[in-house]
Order: structure tokens, then C-alpha cells, then sequence
């Protein structure tokens, strides 16, 4: 895929890690610039850097002031995480200082390879019902249901409409962040960013997005092609469990309710080490689920 990609063959070297300068600035603008050394600078700089990753009107839709991220009350909703010697940057808000959740939150971090990995994005509707599938029975963190589950919750929100470790209904706003975390990036001379899907339903979203696979590409077309007639994905959706349901083959997220539920064992495989890749203003077209509604 990288070869699709027409991606670089020779890796450009980020500058030592050391706070940036106008010296450093003035260099070549192709050269990749750290989100460690961003972080380096004074906070109402970084604030200034880091705010052109929001959409303006995504804010604005919540009576968030997108330069001050003050909500209407003139609270500040709008939280930033860039220490100094780190690597990462976290961003999130809410609509009120009191709301439970965030309605958006993204975070960065930079990789061994002198690129930037998005490590996490999410985005809620905050006026949509919440399902506790963050949570447990017992009120220990699930960590989106990867270390433990809240079935009944889960069941909830998928008879909602929601994939797996989704708490509440999308924002719909995917397509305008990511241009914005694009814009984010070529600014600092990065052609291209990496993600590693959560689910399957994350990996169909970031396909419609333009990323292509730098692992995973098999194992997407072997599940596609064993949830087809004759399959053995098909086959044991056998209304075993709630979400195993005969007819859940036939969308993004009744498939991935069913490997969230350990389908996938009937393969010998597992939802695991998936990587992706997009560049930057590219569309790779990548589909590995053609003809599937989400």
C-alpha cells in the first residue's frame, strides 16, 4: 500500500528534540517538526499552534468561542495536554464544565519513525442517551470493552444503533476534523499520519477517510470474505449470543458487534496489530467491504 501511497522512500529526519526557534523555523519547511518540540514552547503559544486542530464550527455549534474555547457561561471547556518533553498532545470538550463526557477528544503522539500517530479520536453527541459500556457491572473501567465487558449495556447500544466502545451516538463531524488534524500536520512538514483502528467499524470509517492499510489489509479481506454465503464468519453467526444474531452480516456494525464478541476465533485470528496509514490531502480508495452498509 505504500507503493499506492507513492509515499517517500527516503524517511526525512526530524530536527534534534530542543525547543523550536525562529532559527529552527527559518530551515527547510519540509523538514518534520516534533509535537515533543512543539510542546517546548510557552502554553499560550502551544494554545495558539494547537487550536487550528478544532474546527471552528464545531465549536461554535456548542457556543464555544473557537480563540478563548470559552463556553457560553464563560467557563473554559476546552482542555489541552502538551507538556513539556512529551511527545503527545491530548485535546478535548465539552459542552459544559459539567457535563459527564467530552463531545470531542484527539489525541497525538509522536512515533519512532519521525511521524505522528493519531492515537485516538472520538466524537459524541452529547444530547444523545449514554450507554455505560465504558463501565463494567462492577464499575471498573472497561477500556471500550478490550479488558473486560458490560454486556448488558453493550446490548443496549447496539439495538441503539452504536458500534462497539461507543458510548453515545457520533458527532458526524470525522470528515471536518481530520481535514483540520491535515492542516495541523503539513503546517509542521508532516506528509503523512498512522492509526491503529479500535474496532471494525473504526477501520471502515478511516477507509472512507483515505487510509490504506499498513497491516491488516489480509485479514480485513478474509473476514469480508467469510461473512459470505458459505462462510464460516456467516455460518456461526448462530444467535449464540445477542451478538451473533443470523442476520448481522449484512452491515459495518453487526459485523463488528459480532468480532467484538470473539467471532473471529472461528478463523484462528484476532482483532489485533491493524495499522494504518494516510497521507496527507491523498484519498488512497482502499474498500474492503464493498457493497456494506454501515
Amino acid at each position: 500500500m505504500f507503493r499506492n501511497l507513492r509515499v517517500k522512500r527516503r524517511v526525512e529526519q526530524a530536527p534534534p528534540t530542543s525547543a523550536l526557534s525562529i532559527d529552527l523555523l527559518a530551515r527547510d519547511p519540509s523538514v518534520p517538526i516534533a509535537l515533543r518540540q512543539i510542546n517546548g514552547l510557552p502554553d499560550n503559544v502551544k494554545k495558539r499552534i494547537y487550536r487550528t486542530l478544532l474546527p471552528p464550527a464545531l465549536l461554535a455549534r456548542f457556543d464555544i468561542e473557537p480563540t478563548t474555547w470559552r463556553g457560553p457561561g464563560g467557563d473554559q471547556v476546552v482542555r489541552l495536554k502538551a507538556e513539556p518533553e512529551y511527545g503527545g498532545v491530548h485535546i478535548s470538550a465539552k459542552k459544559r464544565t459539567d457535563d459527564p463526557g467530552d463531545f470531542i477528544t484527539i489525541e497525538m503522539s509522536d512515533n519512532a519513525f519521525n511521524g505522528v500517530d493519531l492515537s485516538l479520536l472520538l466524537l459524541s453527541d452529547p444530547a444523545s442517551p449514554y450507554f455505560q459500556t465504558d463501565y463494567d457491572d462492577q464499575g471498573e473501567p472497561t477500556l471500550f470493552g478490550t479488558t473486560r465487558r458490560n454486556l448488558a449495556e453493550e446490548e443496549r447500544a447496539m439495538r441503539a444503533g452504536l458500534a462497539p466502545a461507543q458510548v453515545r451516538a457520533s458527532l458526524g463531524a470525522s470528515r471536518a476534523v481530520l481535514e483540520h488534524v491535515e492542516a495541523f500536520l503539513v503546517t509542521w512538514g508532516h506528509r503523512a499520519y498512522f492509526a491503529e483502528p479500535l474496532t471494525y467499524a473504526s477501520a471502515w470509517v478511516f477507509e472512507r477517510r483515505g487510509f490504506a492499510y499498513m497491516r491488516g489489509h489480509k485479514l480485513m479481506d478474509d473476514i469480508h470474505k467469510e461473512f459470505q454465503p458459505g462462510g464460516r464468519l456467516r455460518a456461526a453467526l448462530d444467535g449464540s449470543t445477542s451478538f451473533r444474531q443470523p442476520d448481522q452480516w449484512r452491515t459495518v456494525r453487526g459485523r463488528a458487534w459480532a468480532i467484538h464478541d470473539g467471532l473471529l476465533a472461528v478463523i484462528d485470528a484476532r482483532w489485533s496489530d491493524l495499522r494504518m496509514v494516510k497521507r496527507v490531502g491523498r484519498h488512497a480508495g482502499v474498500n474492503t467491504l464493498p457493497g456494506v452498509d454501515y
